[in-house]
């Protein structure tokens, strides 16, 4: 149930959503990063959760860079950690 739930939100989610994410954590996006992340969120979201996030994040830094990956590692790991026993 908890997966249908988060394939609903995920689909909910816009760029404005991602960009205000990023405004509240200091993290600084380009227009082209913001279609980035807003590709991978739709795309690779159960992967992200339920799979190898490595995978992603490594496709993500060929095309953000290794910096603002590490970023975005970061907020990942925390959330993920705080969250994962509601997935």
């Amino acid at each position: 149930m908890h997966r249908i739930l988060i394939e609903n939100y995920i689909k909910q989610i816009s760029k404005q959503d991602i960009v205000m994410f990023a405004n509240k954590n200091n993290v600084n996006l380009l227009k082209k990063d913001v279609d980035i992340l807003y590709h991978y969120l739709k795309n690779y979201w159960q992967e992200l959760l339920y799979g190898d996030a490595l995978k992603v994040f490594t496709k993500l830094e060929y095309e953000l860079g290794s910096e603002k990956v590490q970023i975005i590692k970061k907020l990942y790991d925390f959330y993920y950690d705080k969250y994962h026993n509601l997935l």
